[in-house]
Parts: C-alpha cells; structure tokens; sequence
C-alpha cells in the first residue's frame, strides 16, 4: 500500500462518517419550509436559505470525500515530499508526523467549519432580530471566535506541515542529544 491509497482510505472513512451530517442537515430544512408557509416569509426564505446552504455544503464535502478522493488528494498536496514506495511497518518518523499532522488537520477542518457556518449564522439571526426580541442585550462572540480559531488552526496544520514536523524532529533530537 502506498501513501496514496492510505490517505484514500483515511479520505474515504471520512466521508462515510460525515454521512451523519447530511442526515441530520434535513429536519432544519423541513422545518425552515414548514415556518416559510406558518411565519414571515422574508425571515423564513434565509432560514430556508441558509439551511438549503449547509445541507448543500454537508452533500459536497461528504461527495468529494467519498467520490473525489484523488482530487482532494491531488489539490491538497497530501502525497507531496511521500515516497512512491510501498508503505511498510518500517516508516520513518517523519512521514508518521507528516501524516499526523495531515489527518489532524483534516479533521480540525472538517468538523470546525460547519460550526463556524452555524455560529455565523446564529450572529446574524442576532443582529438581525436584537431590537424586536433581546432589546439591548450584547452578543456572546466567544463561539464564533473559537469556531473562527479552529478552522485557522487546521488551516496552519495544512499548510505548515513540514514546518511542523520539522520543529518535531528538531525536539526529538534535541532531546536525545540531551
């Protein structure tokens, strides 16, 4: 097996569990149409908007995870600075902390950015409605920052992986030298 088919394989079981998201992007859905015909239709049309969009992002990354795994792949530079060569037991360190790092990231991102999406969402539902129903209340932007936070953490981790695993080594040698 090649570096390649285990980040296929690592993409693929990704995908299968995000399945999750797409089946539980359905009720908001039901439930934002249902109000489009109960309430005001203007704030019913972004709530069912809004809710069409996530269940459309969930479906996406769900479809380029599960059906698209070598584009991603190729477009993320997963294999880049990976030998060719078939995966053994025998791994050197530094691949095993470059795929760490990847898969940590990866995952950061998969799970922060629809919170962040969702958080986003519930602001402008805040700043929106404030006057009529919280008054002079001011919002929490804690979650939105750690959402925010998240999704720049598994962005860094993507981006600076050799960085990353550089400084990791250069410990790991420091250590020992020591």
């Amino acid at each position: 097996m090649k570096a390649k088919d285990l980040f296929t394989i690592i993409l693929k079981i990704f995908g299968i569990y995000l399945i999750k998201d797409i089946l539980t992007a359905i009720p908001p859905v039901l439930k934002n149409f249902y109000q489009f015909l109960e309430v005001d239709p203007d704030i019913a049309l972004f709530s069912l908007i809004f809710s069409f969009v996530a269940l459309a992002l969930h479906s996406a990354i769900v479809y380029l995870l599960l059906f698209k795994t070598n584009f991603l792949i190729s477009k993320l530079n997963l294999t880049t600075g990976l030998s060719e060569l078939p995966l053994t037991i025998n791994l050197h360190r530094s691949q095993i902390y470059t795929i760490a790092v990847l898969i940590s990231g990866i995952l950061i991102l998969v799970f922060s950015i629809p919170v962040l999406v969702k958080d986003l969402y519930w602001w402008y539902e805040y700043i929106s409605s404030r006057d009529t129903m919280f008054g002079a209340q001011s919002y929490d932007y804690s979650r939105v920052l750690i959402s925010m936070t998240e999704v720049i953490i598994g962005l860094l981790f993507l981006g600076n992986q050799r960085s990353l695993v550089n400084y990791i080594e250069y410990k790991k040698r420091k250590a020992k030298k020591d």
